[in-house]
């Protein structure tokens, strides 16, 4: 599969890494989502959101480089939020693994990152 099958922009918003994704999120694809999130990572980022609202395609890999990158961030005192085109069959895995109860999710982009905004005081 070429490389062309899987973009992922990135950007900061209000302190939180965007990483958006578009394509199919497989074997062959998922290791360049996960060095843009090692990346994250190495800067000492603590808030990310991945919209994956436009991703058509996602496999076990790819939902195991997710949970990896929730963990460790975790780990660190940090948070990863997933926004998710509801209803699509990217969601429909979601439902069926149960990878729910592991993952922040939300059907926004702007609803995974204003869950992870930290408002003024």
């Amino acid at each position: 599969m070429p490389d062309e099958a899987l973009a992922v922009h990135e950007s900061d918003v209000d302190g939180v890494r965007l990483l958006e994704v578009f394509g199919e999120l497989d074997l062959a694809t998922a290791p360049r989502l996960c060095a843009r999130l090692d990346a994250a990572r190495g800067e000492r980022v603590r808030r990310v959101v991945v919209d994956l609202t436009g991703v058509d395609f996602i496999d076990s890999t790819g939902l195991r480089a997710l949970m990896g990158a929730s963990t460790e961030l975790r780990h660190a005192g940090g948070k990863l939020a997933v926004a998710l085109l509801p209803g699509g069959g990217v969601a429909r895995l979601f439902d069926v693994t149960g990878i729910r109860e592991s993952l922040r999710t939300f059907d926004t982009q702007g609803e995974a990152l204003a869950s992870l905004t930290v408002l003024p005081a």
